[in-house]
């Protein structure tokens, strides 16, 4: 199968893709993976999965190769580790594959950038070097870190960005409000591109909502649980809205450094027994578990790294037709309308339990929102992001 850049037949790319993350429940490093493999090119994908997954795993013209670890959670210390050793068997991978297969790009998503670095010897035979910036590392090790963050640390977390988007040929990133932060860290012949994170419609498809939810309601999050995602705030809130709703519990799935933490504060303020906790899914399980929910939550907090999310978790509720509660961080806000999300303050617990009330007194509006959501979604619309996507890769390698 020929792919096309600017109307004229280009053969099928050889492309290494990297990712320090399972690729079965990351949605962007499988829909990007999806994308090319639907235009005809060769993917090998060096990512990590879980314990019983293979090594290596042959679908077609799709190369899954996963070194012998499994992420792991429990400490940021922990995960730079990870992060180093994954480099290290990525740029020995790589290295030795293409030395035998040459390939035309090699497309890296962060984190850690520094991974963009796995790819100097394709690089140095001709290869072109995409880096995928899922999350702005400076602001995200501020709002891990929190006051703790030292000066000297936050100035090498901009520095290694810098370097390691300046090796890179083109870079792609979330959504608009990311453009514009990484703008100053890019070279200013390197291409940008926005791929916003939407959820694939084969996927996540409305469907009939269930008619148990009425009198076992339940509001939704999934996702990675840590703090900056504010699911301590949902728990809170859920206190604080017990006893007007005596059947609401909350049910979350995913893994992360808060699991304990929320848990231990949901069983403090009495309400254990109504927030549920599900293990990481994979991407095509995450419909059956959320659909009927009378809501989807999206609490993330509001600092340097929350203001530049674009929350795929809302994307998703919204495509499955659930009402969404959100944070009012300002990248949800440059997208979406009061009228479409029931917005709340940013770590504001009394003004989440109002939004959890609005929402569940009144349900008629509840369904017109959701409605108005779909067609705003539908305007960002997958398929246009996903042609970005390739043409970007396409014409990088063309321009080789």
């Amino acid at each position: 199968m020929a792919c096309t850049v600017g109307g004229r037949a280009t053969p099928s790319l050889r492309i290494a893709m990297m990712t320090c993350s399972d690729y079965q429940m990351d949605a962007r490093v499988k829909r990007a993976a999806e994308a090319l493999l639907e235009r005809g090119h060769e993917v090998d994908l060096m990512c990590l999965g879980r314990e019983d997954a293979p090594v290596a795993d042959h679908q077609g013209s799709l190369r899954v190769l996963r070194p012998p670890m499994v992420r792991n959670y429990t400490s940021p210390t922990i995960s730079v580790f990870q992060y180093c050793l994954f480099f290290m068997w990525a740029l020995c991978l790589t290295t030795f594959r293409d030395r035998r297969r040459k390939y035309d790009l090699v497309y890296v998503h962060n984190m850690p950038n520094f991974l963009v670095f796995a790819a100097l010897i394709p690089k140095l035979r001709g290869a072109k070097v995409l880096v995928d910036v899922h999350d702005p590392v400076p602001e995200l090790l501020a709002t891990v870190r929190r006051s703790h963050t030292p000066g000297w640390l936050l100035w090498l977390a901009r520095a290694e960005e810098r370097v390691s988007l300046s090796f890179s040929d083109a870079v792609i990133t979330v959504n608009e409000s990311m453009r514009q932060r990484l703008v100053h860290a890019v070279p200013a012949q390197t291409h940008m591109s926005v791929v916003m994170n939407l959820p694939d419609p084969k996927i996540f498809t409305p469907v009939n909502p269930s008619h148990e939810t009425s009198s076992n309601p339940f509001l939704v999050y999934s996702g990675t649980i840590a703090r900056r995602h504010g699911l301590d705030l949902a728990v809170r809130a859920l206190a604080l809205v017990a006893d007007e709703f005596p059947n609401l519990h909350i049910r979350l799935i995913g893994m992360g450094p808060s699991v304990t933490s929320v848990s231990a504060l949901a069983e403090r303020l009495g309400v254990a027994k109504r927030v549920e906790f599900l293990e990481e899914v994979r991407l095509e399980e995450i419909p059956a578990l959320v659909t009927g929910a009378v809501g989807g939550l999206s609490p993330h907090r509001e600092d340097a790294f929350g203001s530049l999310v674009f929350s795929v978790k809302v994307a998703e509720y919204i495509s499955l037709g659930i009402p969404v509660i959100c944070s009012r961080i300002g990248a949800m806000r440059h997208y979406f309308c009061e009228d479409e999300l029931f917005f709340f303050n940013p770590d504001d617990v009394n003004d989440l339990a109002r939004a959890i009330r609005e929402l569940l007194s009144d349900p008629i509006a509840a369904e017109q929102r959701s409605i108005r959501s779909q067609q705003k979604l539908r305007q960002l619309d997958w398929s246009m992001q996903r042609g970005v996507l390739v043409r970007t890769v396409e014409c990088l390698v063309a321009k080789s």
